[in-house]
């Protein structure tokens, strides 16, 4: 039997609630033997990038997830699901958790509470006829399920089941996560809550696997979760709140056959419940670059610009455009110069595949500038003649004989920054114009 997974885990960046850093989780999963490792942080992907470039490092796979509220069709709290990203297929699962959680969050703007609608969840994590599930969702002990089998309802509780197998009807996209933090029987994250849950997800034929819901390192780090609960704010219909006996940590793979042995009372039962969880695991393993197009930087679409053809033509014929404006009464040999130096700027940005993001800057420089707000470039992107021929900038490189390298390289593939300073009393005229030009779905403001 391969080395466990954890599927539920919670980071630092989990605010007031996980306690350890992603690079330090990955490290001691690393050291377990584990060839895969997740990431699950409350309300969002906050520590989703630390964690990926950690495994990559430490030559593992990640998993990515989140632990969401998930609200009833009247917008009331339901659930708080793990909900883990499948991998390995061309960012379908990727691209589908960041809607969900974008979704989500769009929902919080309006009711003041972070949270998915099921029947949003369902229609995002499945393809339209239900035959693929680009993610997966874990109903445990702090979903509506849990709290009605801990109760003995067992009837509610079959119903509750029923209807959440009918809105994830598609094969993978639901699964029943059990856990046990060996608390007192009867409560929260005991074992007599994940023995019927247990019961019911094989009544219903529905996958369970097992999770330890970490929230720390190693067992000395309760004591921080357990102040962090006393600092949080009181969430939303009393959501569970495990109980501070250092159960919640990252355990090695013999101390989970354990757990899993006592929520069974079976062998058998119990290596079936490690392999659907391993199952689980190979189905969720990212593919850092063709899954979530690490070390490529994202560049807008060239329809959000209203271009149809190649970008580069675009962009060439602008800059080349720029000189009669910038260097109008400039000698022959000067000309010559600066068709030699924007020739070299040109094919880098060529390389790099980064022209849409310079027509980008530069079309919103020019709304600033039709606005009629004062505005100036700053910093190595002055040290671009393509910046200045576009209007970006209003240095010229070449008069103050300022390198291009420093500002972009093929031996640096990330998005360089363009710092434009504008007018402070007007910038949020230009927030508006900018999300009004380009969408909500293109722009952040951070």
């Amino acid at each position: 039997m391969s080395n466990f997974t954890h599927l539920h885990v919670a980071s630092a960046y989990s605010g007031h609630y996980g306690v350890t850093r992603p690079e330090l989780l990955a490290q001691a999963a690393s050291s377990q033997g584990s060839g895969a490792h997740s990431i699950t942080d409350r309300d969002g992907l906050y520590g989703s990038i630390k964690h990926i470039g950690a495994c990559l490092q430490l030559g593992i796979d990640p998993i990515v997830g989140v632990d969401l509220l998930v609200l009833d069709d009247l917008g009331e709290p339901l659930a708080r699901c793990v909900i883990l990203a499948h991998g390995n297929n061309k960012g379908l699962g990727w691209k589908t958790l960041c809607q969900v959680v974008s979704t989500a969050h769009k929902n919080g703007k309006r009711k003041a509470i972070v949270g998915i609608k099921r029947s949003e969840l369902a229609q995002l994590i499945q393809s339209p006829e239900r035959e693929m599930a680009f993610c997966t969702v874990l109903l445990g002990p702090d979903s509506d399920l849990g709290r009605l089998t801990l109760a003995g309802r067992k009837i509610e509780a079959e119903a509750s089941l029923a209807a959440w197998r009918q809105a994830l009807s598609c094969k993978g996209a639901l699964a029943i996560e059990v856990v046990s933090h060996l608390t007192e029987p009867g409560s929260d994250f005991s074992v007599i809550q994940a023995k019927r849950m247990l019961q019911i997800a094989d009544s219903f034929s529905v996958p369970t696997v097992l999770t330890n819901a970490v929230r720390y390192l190693n067992p000395d780090d309760a004591l921080t979760a357990d102040v962090l609960d006393a600092a949080r704010h009181l969430e939303p219909l009393g959501y569970f709140q495990p109980q501070p006996n250092a159960q919640a940590w990252l355990k090695p793979t013999r101390l989970m056959q354990d757990v899993a042995l006592e929520i069974t009372q079976d062998y058998q039962r119990s290596i079936k419940l490690l392999e659907t969880t391993s199952q689980l695991t190979d189905r969720c393993r990212l593919d850092p670059v063709n899954d979530c197009g690490w070390g490529k930087p994202k560049t807008p679409e060239k329809s959000a610009l209203g271009i149809e053809g190649n970008p580069f033509e675009v962009l060439w014929q602008k800059a080349h455009d720029g000189i009669d404006w910038r260097y109008r009464d400039a000698s022959s040999k000067q000309k010559l110069q600066v068709q030699h130096r924007l020739s070299q700027e040109l094919i880098t940005i060529n390389k790099l595949g980064f022209a849409t993001y310079f027509l980008t800057v530069a079309d919103v420089a020019q709304m600033i500038r039709d606005m009629k707000i004062r505005s100036a470039a700053r910093g190595s992107g002055a040290g671009s003649l393509v910046n200045y021929l576009l209007g970006i900038s209003g240095v010229d490189p070449i008069e103050h004989d300022l390198l291009f390298e420093r500002f972009l390289s093929t031996e640096r593939s990330s998005l360089p920054d363009i710092d434009i300073d504008v007018e402070s009393a007007r910038r949020h005229e230009i927030y508006r114009a900018i999300f009004k030009r380009y969408g909500s779905e293109r722009v952040t403001l951070l």
